[in-house]
């Protein structure tokens, strides 16, 4: 064997072996191509976390942390919402208008009286009171953090 022969038959091999190794059967994988969870579902798109911080910096404290609101030495119904104050004025805190709701219990989003009152159901006037109601969207990040149990992280 030639000098060239015995380093394309090299080559040749490394590719070969390099392609068994990622030559799996394909049943790790959802119909996407992303692996598939570890009990073998595809358990659809990938979760979106949502964090209090990111729920600070873009819904309340431009929407609801606000001069004469939920912010300053006197905060509506003492419920300051600037991201300093809001982990612990909100979770697992009785709501000051119906104390047998929390302001966020984590985990039961249709049991967290903040978000009653942001979607305007059976919680009395709407908020953010007298802005823009909070978008679907936004609603929904709520929803999704109260789910995965508000963390505060």
């Amino acid at each position: 064997m030639t000098r060239i022969s015995r380093l394309l038959a090299a080559g040749a091999a490394v590719l070969a072996l390099s392609a068994l190794g990622c030559g799996g059967d394909g049943s790790t994988l959802g119909p996407d191509g992303t692996p598939l969870a570890e009990d073998g579902t595809d358990d659809g798109d990938p979760t979106v976390v949502v964090t209090l911080a990111q729920l600070s910096s873009d819904i309340f404290t431009p929407k609801c942390a606000t001069s004469g609101c939920h912010s300053g030495s006197a905060p509506a119904q003492g419920m300051s919402l600037t991201s300093a104050n809001v982990a612990a004025a909100t979770i697992g805190v009785a709501s000051g208008q119906v104390s047998s709701l929390k302001r966020i219990d984590p985990g039961n989003p249709d049991g967290s009286y903040l978000l009653r009152k942001v979607r305007g159901t059976g919680a009395g006037s709407q908020m953010p009171l007298g802005g823009t109601p909070l978008s679907a969207s936004e609603i929904q990040l709520i929803v999704d953090w109260v789910s995965a149990g508000a963390p505060v992280q």
